[in-house]
């Protein structure tokens, strides 16, 4: 997340891909917070499909796990929900995020 606060969206992604590969495989909380920080870049970077379906991979791994860290990926979602097109996916998200309310 370094690269993405220093403006360098596309290594961002890079090595949060690289992250998802190498780390956290079998840590689902880790795994989960990886996923919201590359969805928070995909979305940034404009690919806003990608994000969502990075973000509802984040709510499946993050599923029965409460740790601030987690909850802090969910109000960033929730926060960005407004500015994504109004679609089905965007609304399956905002119906799954309600749920962890």
């Amino acid at each position: 997340m370094i690269h993405a606060r220093m403006g360098d969206l596309t290594a961002a992604e890079a090595h949060l891909h690289q992250a998802l590969e190498t780390y956290g495989l079998d840590r689902r909380r880790t795994r989960a917070i990886v996923l919201a920080d590359l969805g928070h870049v995909q979305h940034k970077r404009g690919n806003t499909a990608e994000a969502v379906g990075t973000w509802h991979e984040f709510l499946d791994c993050a599923e029965g796990v409460q740790p601030v860290r987690i909850n802090d990926g969910v109000s960033n979602i929730r926060a960005r929900l407004p500015r994504l097109p109004d679609n089905q996916e965007g609304q399956g998200l905002a119906e799954r995020l309600a749920l962890r309310a």
